[in-house]
């Protein structure tokens, strides 16, 4: 999985930079990092779908583990947004089994992760967040089921519904 990071989610878990053509890469995510009631928010978004995965409470000690929570906040968010047993195993089992990190790849995946970051944040101000987990699953799930436009509006669609069609035709392979 390789996630492209802003600058303030660099700063936080400092990682090695590993370049890495992410276009049209189904391990393409992008992250962003921002400290909300005194605690970390990390919003994951997926380059292709704009499927998100909501942490609130990332402490630096989860930094030290961050595939494995990064790999069951995905499945876990997969799971609730209806997406089959079979397509998650596939996506997961074929992943690469490390994390590469690099900067962000352009203004527009930028701007997008930014409204999910937005989106996360109001679903967990107005909801509250779950404090005896990291995941917060229901403002995932609600980032999921927001209808997102592209293209002035051309292109809609819901991340979750997108993630499974690209996900049929990754099995398809």
């Amino acid at each position: 999985m390789h996630i492209q990071c802003t600058k303030a989610m660099l700063d936080y878990i400092k990682p090695e930079l590993t370049e890495h053509n992410t276009n049209n890469d189904i391990y393409a995510w992008h992250a962003h990092f921002l400290k909300r009631s005194g605690k970390n928010l990390l919003v994951l978004m997926h380059d292709l779908s704009r499927f998100t995965v909501v942490f609130f409470g990332v402490k630096k000690s989860h930094i030290k583990e961050l595939y494995p929570m990064i790999s069951v906040g995905v499945m876990n968010a997969m799971m609730d947004a209806g997406i089959p047993l079979e397509m998650m195993g596939a996506y997961m089992e074929r992943q690469p089994q490390a994390l590469s990190f690099n900067k962000t790849k352009n203004k527009t995946l930028v701007a997008r992760l930014n409204k999910a970051v937005e989106m996360a944040d109001h679903k967990l101000g107005v909801d509250g967040y779950h404090p005896d987990s990291i995941e917060q699953r229901h403002a995932s799930l609600f980032c999921n089921d927001l209808l997102v436009c592209e293209d002035n509006y051309k292109v809609c669609y819901y991340p979750k519904e997108k993630l499974r069609e690209y996900l049929e035709l990754f099995l398809d392979k």
